[in-house]
């Protein structure tokens, strides 16, 4: 059962989405339109799974192009929901505009509920909301969680109770938003994110992808706020695709809307498996860029380099165009730290090689989870010894006795060597050398050092 909350600009309705699913998901802000896109969160009340879509707020007659988007995606969660929550002001009283929109939805014939935010010192609804025609009405503060019990009473009383597993509906491959009791039991195949800095293509990738208008594009830097979930189900398996707001220095951050919206990206990097690092064609990589890089690299997400606008390139270059190869020989030279990484050329607008970024990710995902087995290892660290066998320390030969994969994130390679220890330098090398092995393209792989027991 899919549960939309509707109302003006301002009113709470992220608020209570984040209350109802008990998590910090939706951006919230005193700032008028903070919400955009569409936001879903799942919850379970006694019982009774539910999903909730957060909505931008309804307004009238708008003639901006990002606003008339944000009309589009209220439009689209109208169609999608199964029951509506009317989201009011209980300080501002009933205003024109809610009593257009209670129209509007009562027009849809859905059920539809009043919810009647900030009643913080009111025990009960204002008389002047029961003009609008809708009943029943609750008065709750989303802030202060009063009278959150009692409208999710009410909600998981008209949910009917869910169908056992033989009686779902099955569905075939495809996108869809809220995945389902036994997708979510299973879980996820992996979770990708879509990283860079602002206004890089991030969002078109996401649509490219999700092949729908999913979030909303714009030339402005700064559009998307929020981290927005979209599943992706490939063979049979699910992958969770992250769009995410840009990534810049925090002392270029101007308000504290952009600290919240740069901390969903940051969580939602740390939630992931692989990030898709989205740079621009146009340009060499910047310092930004490599500090993302050695962020995902710290973390332990495997990475994959997308290097967006690439028509743009082609069509400036003419007859002088860079091949895939010296497009990843240049891009591999700006960001050395991300050399294990493999590159990408796309174009998100017009869908050109998007799905064989996303395909890559998946691989690089897999490898994670693959990793290698203790021959490889051995003979991968055997092969960069002879190759370039390591100085001595404090004097003593440093004799390599075996090697072993340890899962996790991030991935590592327990070396055991005698003395126990190999100088920085080396440890740097045999990083390298360890990173450039064909089963583990795009893996942040660790090197951890130990004494050998015996």
């Amino acid at each position: 059962m899919r549960v939309a909350l509707l109302g003006r600009p301002n009113v709470g309705k992220s608020t209570l989405f984040n209350r109802l699913i008990g998590a910090r998901q939706a951006v919230v802000s005193s700032l008028r339109g903070t919400t955009r896109d569409r936001l879903y969160g799942r919850l379970t009340w006694r019982g009774v799974p539910m999903t909730l879509i957060d909505t931008g707020g309804f307004e009238q007659g708008v003639d901006d192009a990002d606003r008339q988007a944000v009309q589009r995606h209220i439009h689209r969660a109208l169609e999608e929901a199964d029951q509506l929550l009317l989201v009011c002001d209980a300080q501002e009283g009933v205003v024109p505009a809610d009593a257009e929109l209670a129209g509007r939805l009562r027009a849809t014939g859905k059920p539809l509920l009043l919810v009647v935010n900030k009643a913080d010192h009111q025990p009960a609804v204002p008389p002047e909301f029961f003009s609008l025609g809708i009943s029943p009405a609750y008065p709750i503060s989303a802030l202060h969680g009063r009278g959150i019990g009692e409208l999710l009473d009410h909600l998981a009383a008209r949910i009917p109770p869910p169908l056992p597993a033989c009686a779902a509906p099955s569905g075939g491959a495809g996108r869809h938003d809220a995945p389902s009791t036994a997708q979510e039991a299973a879980g996820p195949l992996c979770a990708v994110s879509i990283v860079g800095r602002p206004n890089v293509g991030k969002s078109s990738l996401f649509n490219a992808l999700v092949r729908e208008e999913r979030v909303i594009v714009s030339p402005l830097p700064g559009t998307t706020r929020d981290a927005v979930d979209s599943s992706l189900t490939i063979n049979g398996e699910t992958v969770l695709l992250i769009d995410t707001a840009g990534l810049k220095h925090r002392r270029k951050a101007t308000s504290p809307l952009e600290l919240f919206a740069m901390s969903r990206t940051r969580e939602a990097i740390a939630r992931s498996d692989v990030v898709l690092l989205v740079i621009e064609a146009t340009q060499a990589p910047t310092r930004q860029d490599r500090r993302i890089v050695a962020s995902v690299c710290e973390s332990g997400r495997g990475l994959v380099l997308v290097v967006n606008k690439w028509d743009l390139v082609q069509r400036a270059q003419g007859a002088r165009r860079l091949t895939a190869r010296q497009l990843e020989e240049s891009v591999r030279r700006s960001l050395p730290s991300a050399s294990f990484a493999p590159v990408v050329a796309v174009c998100a607008t017009t869908g050109f090689h998007v799905r064989q970024a996303f395909a890559m990710a998946v691989q690089v995902a897999r490898a994670m989870r693959r990793g290698l087995s203790d021959d490889d290892c051995v003979a991968a660290v055997r092969r960069a010894w002879s190759r370039q066998p390591p100085p001595r320390v404090r004097g003593r030969l440093v004799q390599f006795h075996h090697a072993r994969w340890i899962a996790g994130r991030p991935p590592r390679l327990e070396v055991m060597t005698r003395p126990g220890q190999l100088p920085p330098p080396y440890a740097r090398y045999l990083i390298k050398q360890l990173r450039a092995h064909p089963k583990l393209c795009g893996v942040p792989l660790h090197l951890s050092v130990k004494p050998c027991s015996n």
